[in-house]
This record gives C-alpha cells, sequence and structure tokens, in this order.
C-alpha cells in the first residue's frame, strides 16, 4: 500500500505547486490526435460576383413606404417589405425577428443615430425583443447632444444576447458617454471633437485629440481615427466581461462571472467607480490624471498620462492569485492582486477613462496577455512589469517563442498583431472547400502549436472566399482543423491536421482543407409574372452590396453563461452576392424555415439589380433581400425597397410642376405637436389630412385656401374627435385634386 500512496501524495504536491494560469479566460483543450498530414495545396478564388439587369421602371405612382436598405443581414435570412392585403400598407419585415409593433421606434432611433452606425443599429434592434427594442431606441432618441452617436454605437455593437437579458441596464450606457465629457472636461491633456450633430443629423461623429511629445520634446496634437475612438475609448466592454454595474463586495463566480452583478446604487460601473474612488490609503485616479500635460512623452520626460496610470495601477495591484479569477474591472479593483489577466482587463478600464484608446493583446499558447494603448498608432504597455513600448522583450528577453500574437476586440473578434512581437513571421493560409470545391465561408478554423502537448494558439471564420490567414511565429510545430454546420475537416471529431512542424522565417505556407459534403444552398422556383388587371400597388427595388462581414462565434464571452454565444462581425469591403425575390406568405415560410420556395421577380445571385413587382390583390406579399446561400457570413445592404400605389403623375408635362410641397416637419419624431411646413408656388384649394400606418385617415382639417408661399399647420397627435394616438408612424397627406404630397411623421409617447 506505501507505493499508491508515495504516487498519490507525489501527484498532489504537483499539482499544489504548479504556477497558475496567467490568463483568466476559459482554457481551450486541444487532443493529441493528427489524423491527415496536410499537404500544401493552391488556393482558388472564386469570379468576381455578377449585377443584374435593371427593368423598366414606369411613372405615375406615389409612394406608400419605403425602407432604406442600410441593414447588416445575417447569413440564411431574409429582409424586406411585407404588403398587407386588407390593411393596403406595407411594412419592414425580418425573418430573425419576432413580431414587433415597434417600427416607430426605430425607425425614430435610426434617423436619430449617425449614418456610419445606422446599418448595423437596424441589424441589432431587430433582433432584439419588442420591450427592448422601445427601450434602446427611446434611449437614442431621447439622448442629448452631444453624446447620441456615443449610445447608439453602444447599442449597435452590443449582443443581441446581452440587450435581452437581464443583466443589461440602459443606464449604463448613457452614463458611459457622460462619465466620457466629464473625464475631457478636466484632463489638460485631451478634448473631444465633435464633428456635427444629432440634431443636424447625417454623418456626425466624435473622437478625441490629445498632446504627446516626440523624441526630441516637441509637443504634437493628435486626434484619434474615429474608429479606434469607438471601438475602443467609448466601448464599456472591454473583452469577455458581461458590461453591467457590479457589486464589488461579492467574490466573482469562475464559472458564470455574473452573480455579482448588480443594480445602482449597489452596483458601480467601472468607468465611474474607478475614476473618484478614494479610501484615504491608495491614490485616486482623477487626481493622478489631471497632473498629466500629454498623453506620452517618447523622450521620457515626465507629466505623461500613461506613465501616471501605470504608476497608479502597480500602487494598486500586486502580481499574485488565489482561486478568485474576476473578469469585472470593479472587483478586479476591489480584491487588488491577480496576475496577467487580471491586470490587463485593469489597465485596459484604467486607459479608457483616462481617455486612452486601450486593448487586450494575448498570446494563448504561451499563457500571456498584455495592452496596447493607441498614441498614433498602437505601443505596447504591460503596467506589471513596467514595459512601455518595448514589443520584442518577451522574444528576446523572456525566451518566448510565440505562435499567434493577436488584439482582442471586445466583440471577441481577434486580430493578428504577431510582426510587432516576434523578429521572425510565418504565414499560414487555410482555405476550406466543400466536396464541390466551393468556399465556405465563415468555417471556423482552429490553429494550435505542438510542444510536448498540443496547445491553443489562435482561431478564425473564413471569408467569402473560405479563406483565413494566420500570422505566426517562426521555429513552431503547427495544426489544425476546420469545423462547419455541415461537417468537419478532418472528418473525426477532435482530430487534427499536421500543418508545417517547424515554421520559417518569411514563408508562407497555403493549405486546402476539404469538407466531405456540399455546401447546402437554397432551391428558388423562378415564376413567371402573376396576372394583375388592377393597377394599385406594386413593390419597387434599387439594392447593392457593397460589402460584407465575416461573421463568428465569439469563443470567450461572458453573456454565453445564458446558453447563446455573441457573435463578432468583421467586415470586408469587397461586393457580396445577394437575391432578391418576391412570394406570398406561405412561400416566405418555407424559405425561412426549409431553405426552398417559389417566387416572382428572382434576381439570382447578384452584387446589386433593380425590379418592379405589381401586387395582385387578394392575399399578402412580401419583397425580399435573401442571404440564405451562406453558411455564415452576412451581407451589407444598401439602396432602397418601396411599396407604391398608382395616382397622378407629378411630372407630367400638362400640369404645372411641384405646385406645392411639405417643406419641412419639425419636431420629427415628436411627442406633443409637430408644425409642418407647406411650401406653395401657386394658389390652390387643398385638402389635408393625417393618416395611421394601416392607411386609415384620423383627422381631417378643414379645405385650405392656400396662397403662394410658405403655410403652417400644427398637429397635436390627437384625432378628430380629440383622442390622443398612439406612438407610431402617421402620415400626413395634401391633395388639390391634380397633386398630391405626403410627409412621414413619427408620434413617440
Amino acid at each position: 500500500m506505501k507505493m499508491p500512496v508515495l504516487i498519490l501524495l507525489i501527484l498532489t504536491v504537483a499539482a499544489l505547486s504548479a504556477e497558475p494560469r496567467g490568463l483568466t479566460s476559459r482554457e481551450i483543450i486541444i487532443p493529441d490526435a493528427v489524423a491527415v498530414l496536410q499537404p500544401p495545396a493552391a488556393l482558388s478564388i472564386p469570379d468576381p460576383v455578377q449585377t443584374s439587369p435593371a427593368p423598366e421602371v414606369r411613372d405615375d405612382w406615389w409612394l406608400l413606404w419605403q425602407m432604406p436598405l442600410d441593414y447588416i443581414l445575417p447569413a440564411g435570412e431574409q429582409f424586406g417589405l411585407i404588403f398587407v392585403n386588407n390593411e393596403q400598407f406595407a411594412y419592414p419585415w425580418f425573418s430573425g425577428g419576432a413580431e414587433s409593433n415597434n417600427v416607430g421606434y426605430v425607425l425614430a432611433a435610426l434617423e436619430r443615430a449617425p449614418d456610419w452606425i445606422r446599418a448595423e443599429l437596424y441589424k441589432t434592434l431587430s433582433q432584439v425583443g419588442e420591450m427592448q427594442q422601445q427601450t434602446y431606441s427611446l434611449l437614442i432618441v431621447q439622448a442629448p447632444d452631444p453624446i447620441v452617436d456615443e449610445i447608439a454605437f453602444c447599442v449597435a455593437t452590443a449582443s443581441p444576447e446581452y440587450l435581452n437579458s437581464d443583466f443589461a441596464h440602459p443606464q449604463l450606457f448613457t452614463e458611459n458617454a457622460q462619465k466620457i465629457y466629464a473625464a475631457a472636461a478636466e484632463l489638460p491633456y485631451v478634448e473631444i471633437v465633435d464633428t456635427g450633430s444629432a440634431d443636424a443629423g447625417g454623418d456626425y461623429w466624435s473622437t478625441t485629440r490629445y498632446w504627446k511629445k516626440d523624441a526630441g520634446g516637441q509637443l504634437q496634437q493628435i486626434t484619434v481615427p474615429r474608429e479606434i475612438y469607438y471601438w475602443y475609448l467609448v466601448n464599456p466592454k472591454l473583452t469577455d466581461e458581461i458590461q453591467a454595474y457590479i457589486d464589488p463586495s461579492v467574490v466573482e463566480n469562475n464559472s458564470t462571472h455574473s452573480n455579482n452583478i448588480a443594480d445602482p446604487p449597489t452596483g458601480k460601473f467601472w468607468r465611474s467607480y474607478l475614476y473618484d474612488y478614494d479610501d484615504d490609503t491608495h491614490p485616486v485616479l482623477r487626481d493622478t490624471l489631471i497632473q498629466c500635460q500629454s498623453v506620452f512623452n517618447r523622450d521620457g520626460s515626465p507629466g505623461a498620462a500613461i506613465r501616471a496610470a501605470t504608476w497608479w495601477i502597480n500602487q494598486n495591484m500586486s502580481f499574485t492569485s488565489n482561486a478568485e479569477r474576476p473578469h469585472q474591472p470593479v472587483r478586479i479593483f476591489t480584491k487588488r492582486f491577480g496576475r496577467c489577466g487580471e491586470y490587463a482587463d485593469l489597465s485596459s478600464a484604467v486607459a479608457r477613462i483616462a481617455l486612452i484608446p486601450c486593448t487586450n493583446i494575448s498570446s494563448v499558447s504561451t499563457d500571456h496577455t498584455w495592452n496596447e494603448f493607441w498614441e498614433d498608432g498602437w505601443v505596447s504597455w504591460e503596467p506589471v512589469n513596467g514595459y512601455l513600448n518595448n514589443p520584442l522583450v518577451y522574444e528576446n528577453g523572456w525566451g518566448k517563442v510565440f505562435g499567434s500574437v493577436f488584439e482582442e476586440r471586445s466583440d471577441g473578434l481577434f486580430s493578428p498583431v504577431t510582426e510587432r512581437y516576434s523578429d521572425g513571421l510565418a504565414t499560414i493560409n487555410i482555405q476550406v472547400v466543400d466536396q464541390n470545391l466551393q468556399p465556405i465561408d465563415a468555417a471556423r478554423v482552429v490553429l494550435a502549436i505542438f510542444e510536448t502537448t498540443p496547445r491553443f494558439d489562435c482561431e478564425a471564420y473564413t471569408d467569402n472566399n473560405g479563406l483565413v490567414s494566420f500570422t505566426v511565429g517562426e521555429n513552431r510545430d503547427y495544426r489544425a482543423r476546420a469545423e462547419t454546420m455541415f461537417g468537419l475537416y478532418p472528418p473525426n471529431p477532435g482530430t487534427y491536421a499536421q500543418l508545417v512542424a517547424n515554421s520559417v522565417d518569411g514563408e508562407i505556407y497555403n493549405y486546402q482543407f476539404q469538407i466531405a459534403a456540399p455546401l447546402p444552398q437554397p432551391t428558388i422556383e423562378a415564376l413567371a409574372p402573376p396576372s394583375d388587371p388592377v393597377q394599385d400597388f406594386r413593390f419597387t427595388a434599387g439594392f447593392a452590396s457593397p460589402g460584407y462581414f465575416v461573421t463568428g462565434k465569439t469563443l470567450w464571452d461572458d453573456i454565453d453563461v445564458l446558453g447563446t454565444p455573441a457573435r463578432f462581425y468583421q467586415k470586408v469591403d469587397e461586393p457580396a452576392n445577394v437575391s432578391f425575390l418576391v412570394t406570398d406568405a406561405d412561400n416566405a415560410i418555407f424559405l425561412d424555415l426549409d431553405n426552398f420556395c417559389s417566387g416572382y421577380a428572382y434576381s439570382g445571385l447578384v452584387a446589386s439589380g433593380t425590379a418592379v413587382f405589381d401586387i395582385p390583390a387578394g392575399q399578402n406579399w412580401y419583397a425580399l433581400l435573401n442571404n440564405s446561400h451562406r453558411h455564415g457570413n452576412a451581407v451589407l445592404l444598401s439602396g432602397a425597397l418601396a411599396c407604391e400605389y398608382w395616382g397622378t403623375a407629378v411630372n407630367d408635362p400638362q400640369l404645372p410642376p411641384a405646385l406645392f410641397s411639405i417643406a419641412a416637419a419639425a419636431p420629427n419624431p415628436f411627442s406633443g405637436a409637430t408644425r409642418i411646413e407647406l411650401a406653395v408656388k401657386e394658389a390652390a384649394e387643398a385638402s389635408i389630412a393625417i393618416y395611421n400606418s394601416r392607411g386609415q385617415k384620423i383627422r381631417g382639417f378643414e379645405p385650405q385656401n392656400l396662397t403662394a408661399g410658405t403655410h403652417e399647420l400644427v398637429w397635436n397627435g390627437t384625432d378628430d374627435r380629440g383622442e390622443t394616438q398612439p406612438s407610431g408612424v402617421y402620415f400626413i397627406k395634401v391633395t388639390d385634386g391634380r397633386a398630391t404630397a405626403t410627409r412621414r411623421l413619427l408620434l413617440l409617447k
């Protein structure tokens, strides 16, 4: 009995003395099984996407509803308009969302948000529940300048899983933006630059501008690029933590990382809590930062905010760990100790509080993580070791042999940065194809290294050409596998293909992984146009796909405690295919659930196109942009879909052009009353009425004898009986029997 006891004792001592992991993210176990010795291969790139010809577009039609196609359409889904026959009206429709009465709220939020974030915002709002649609739409609509764009970005880039959860708190997005502007008002080295405004609309945005010193000690002023400002300074989510209010006193559960989420005032938000916290023992972050005159001094002179942040972090933290490995900055700060994982998360929070863009950098296969901040370019930073702008210290000082080094964006996107941390670099390109050699988009490719045991190194999802590319270090043994919804490569679960056994600096290694099954495709029967003897309603479409998004499941996000992983979207500025078709209700269901249907005006797979479809009476009809041919990547749409009704031609040469118009309605959206301005070129007797979104007349005004010039009308949101109308979309219609003008109004109560 002595030998088993001795063995058990040795194993126990070894386990207790093992060095704890530096990373706090969930460990990925890689089986030691190689099924294929993968040979190099030539990679195939598909032909460019096609466009469809434009049909003849007829005049003499009036707009009933027009929907801009600023939208990100996920794979397997459809987006468009539904014409409801018994209402004789059209509404937006998305196959991946629940039926909603919040069209007015969503459209109002989109109109108030800046142009550059609308597509992503529309995608997110269409994927959340009805209550969340209203809540977050109103959050944007009611937000004051200048924080509308910051709030809109945070809503747009948050995962639907998070927004639908009880963890989400709308107040956090507002507090986050308010604290950014409050800090900018008192930190000497930085200012916020607002270009445009929500009230003016259009493509407005904000960013920061700050002072730095170059190597010669000369002061320079640097403006942060717009994308970096929003993703790496504004974003309240750092890496894998849930963006939430946290009770500092509650020990964080290592499995869920959500048990310490609490409503304010018990729960604290890191941007507010860390900035002002004063325990009379440790330095206060605010007091530390307001003494700084620049962000980073490359000449080594004092007064730089990044060095002050380094000092503050080390005054508040010690390098060690216990059983609790928190992700939340509030809890890390309360514990005041941790390893590289805790340090990296806290450092990102501190830098963003200081209005310095910051992110986490990871080398998972060597179990280390640190930070980079932005100063006219990304700069390596590790406060615990005092490293600043010394990226090769790990390879040349520590002796690390890196595989992949990557930046972790808060939504889970990994971007390779190995070239900044390794003198020797190789490139591994992998193309995933189906049994017919057709590229598979959004296939998950897992890269591992082997050194006595296999270890997870990185992962990526394929683009529309089926390609992923890994920038890796030299002198490493690499393995990989591919996973799709319809097959694996190698085909046995848990096995890997052996790639290069010893990577060489400057080499490019190309491989092709073939899944032994065809990529599922929709079956769409193109039908001849149906008979439509009555000229009354029609769909028109003008669409394009200027880009697409590589879409993948987030590997590390604590929101997956709810059972569904979040997704990231990586934009690619290359045209992508999409199809347009019109179906009845049954075929819309068939397409959504079973990926087959019969349809009219079918465009086939094209990058852009136009279409016209006359709507027959008697049933509901759907005009759809379709992305069901993709395995997982989303497509970016642009253009417009419209539903029109037959009317008198505004361009009839026998009639005076543009006799009158509705010049403006302000405010719009409105909650109390809106003033409607009419511009009249010639005297006319006009009838004026308000219609709801179902085409029902709810308010009529006395016929107006309009003289040439400008006239004003006020509508207070009531019907003919004086009853207040519910929130929604309304239309004002002005006609004199020869011409008609309409304008959409958004009433929000």
